[in-house]
């Protein structure tokens, strides 16, 4: 399989105190990573190093085969979209398709080609609709979709969410992530997701967890595997998904990890 990025004895301090050390971390080419764990456990600090806004005191981050450095940082971050915790803060344009654009023209891209990129970064978010809008006249959510088409644009090979949907509605939220399972489904290989959260029932959606604290890796795998280790979570700072913690609390148990829809399938069957 081929690496999107490979973290290699990641050493790295903040305000003084040791915060990475020794931390190894290998994602591949179109998986979903959910990197969980609770405030100030290291998470978004680790974004900023793979991204190169913070530089790390030892070890390598390569991302696609080059190796992040002085040098390098700018044809990395070009293979790297980032959409933040408010997207108000990435707005820039009168409206929601000058706010695309602007990507599009920091990095040269002809002019005449834009109408066509705009449309298509929109139409995969379901935001087309919405291009002659201004930004602030909308919800949340489409706030956040119309920041994720401002980065599909550049055709970037991984993206990074960074507590995207923190403050957002249910509702909000949900269109996000079914937003997100459908970049999954539509580009596959050829797109990798990191989504930054402590909000557990949205990492059952990745293909993969990772648990850190403190800089530490405390659980990696499949969510079935990771949330499995109830205690291991608790004593970090976490909780489990809504529907493992109500299958956990039930007097009969399901003997298998379930996701919500699973469970609710599960519990039809008992009264059968």
């Amino acid at each position: 399989m081929v690496k999107a990025i490979e973290i290699n004895n990641l050493k790295y301090s903040y305000d003084e105190q040791p915060l990475f050390n020794d931390f190894n971390l290998n994602i591949e080419a179109g998986q979903w990573v959910a990197l969980v764990g609770h405030n100030g456990s290291g998470k978004s600090t680790l974004a900023k190093l793979i991204l190169g806004l913070l530089v790390a005191d030892e070890g390598q981050i390569i991302v696609f085969d080059e190796q992040l450095s002085i040098e390098s940082v700018h044809r990395v971050r070009a293979k790297i979209g980032m959409v933040f915790q408010n997207p108000d803060n990435q707005f820039v344009g009168a409206t929601v398709a000058d706010d695309v654009a602007f990507g599009l023209e920091n990095t040269k891209v002809d002019s005449s080609d834009m109408p066509q990129k705009i449309d298509a970064a929109l139409t995969v978010v379901g935001m087309q609709d919405f291009k002659d809008r201004e930004p602030h006249t909308l919800s949340g959510g489409q706030k956040q979709r119309v920041a994720l088409a401002s980065v599909l644009a550049l055709q970037p090979k991984i993206i990074i969410l960074d507590e995207a949907t923190a403050m957002l509605d249910p509702d909000g939220r949900m269109t996000v992530m079914e937003t997100l399972q459908q970049l999954k489904q539509q580009f596959g290989q050829n797109l990798t997701l990191i989504t930054i959260t402590h909000d557990m029932d949205e990492a059952t959606l990745a293909d993969r967890v990772v648990v850190i604290n403190d800089g530490r890796k405390i659980l990696d795998g499949t969510p079935a595997k990771v949330f499995s280790q109830r205690r291991v979570l608790h004593d970090n700072g976490l909780e489990l998904p809504f529907a493992n913690e109500l299958a956990y609390q039930l007097d009969k148990k399901p003997e298998d990890y379930m996701d919500e829809r699973e469970l609710i399938q599960w519990l039809s069957t008992l009264n059968k």
